[in-house]
């Protein structure tokens, strides 16, 4: 459950300290201690969020978790103060099932969060989930999609493919690749070896990049390849994740412009 339900249980087991040391040690009621520490819990997690922002959808559940849970206490507090002054019983099934529903409705958003950002663990997606018929690891994580193709929707359609034939006419021979195979979080070396349709190596030329991450714009990365031998290009890089990513490369040389676009897939460290 990671992070994120850790931080929700921490959370609210610090809150729950918090009230309950306010509730029996000063003249507040428990509507007045709930008040007082909702205010603390906005006070103190409003400006770390801030800071160190996790998402909005993060920090709504957290959010939400720890006022209910605040709002929770304050009934049950309200209650034990009443039913003192009118010496019943402490204890009543009534805010013991509110708490319960609440811890897990907690749970379930816990979980369906990490869901959403990670996916299943893999050994469990190996155990739940049946094997690609493709080959490869399971795996449940499915950022979403962003389209690309930006050049085909916004009225440069024509001017593409006048570009696409002209590089079809060029006939440049183009290989590129890793030198080794890329894992995650760790450096890797890409390389583009460019020659023209007669095989000459096509040299000072200027070459950039950018290794997309699908439904993570934040996760791109941008490459400039620099010339080590004639005709060959190389940068050093790392992919923060594992799994497939797409490539968009642009080789300029003079006042020629030769597009490219890959995929590649990102081996998960094994540390």
């Amino acid at each position: 459950m990671t992070d994120i339900l850790f931080s929700l249980l921490g959370g609210v087991a610090l809150i729950s300290i918090v009230f309950l040391l306010v509730h029996r040690f000063s003249q507040l009621n428990g509507k007045a201690t709930g008040l007082l520490v909702a205010l603390l819990v906005i006070g103190i997690y409003g400006p770390i969020s801030i800071l160190q922002w996790p998402g909005g959808d993060v920090f709504a559940i957290h959010i939400a978790i720890y006022l209910v849970t605040v709002y929770v206490l304050g009934i049950i507090g309200s209650q034990r103060d009443a039913q003192r002054k009118s010496g019943g019983k402490a204890f009543h099934w009534g805010p013991a099932s509110i708490v319960v529903f609440f811890l897990f409705i907690m749970a379930a958003d816990s979980v369906f969060i990490m869901l959403a950002q990670q996916g299943v663990d893999n050994k469990l997606a190996q155990w739940l989930l049946p094997e690609p018929e493709t080959g490869g690891k399971v795996s449940s994580h499915f950022p979403g999609t962003v389209n690309r193709d930006f050049r085909q929707k916004e009225g440069e359609y024509n001017a593409y493919l006048e570009r696409i034939a002209a590089q079809q006419e060029r006939d440049w021979q183009i290989r590129k690749g890793w030198e080794a195979i890329p894992v995650a979080g760790k450096t890797a070396t890409f390389k583009l070896s460019v020659a023209d349709k007669t095989g000459e190596a096509v040299v000072n030329a200027q070459v950039d990049g950018k290794f997309l991450r699908p439904g993570n714009i934040k996760l791109d990365v941008p490459i400039t390849l620099t010339e080590r031998e004639p005709g060959t290009y190389r940068t050093n890089l790392i992919l923060p994740q594992p799994g497939n990513w797409k490539l968009m490369l642009i080789i300029r040389k003079d006042d020629i412009v030769h597009e490219l676009a890959g995929t590649t897939t990102v081996a998960e460290a094994n540390d």
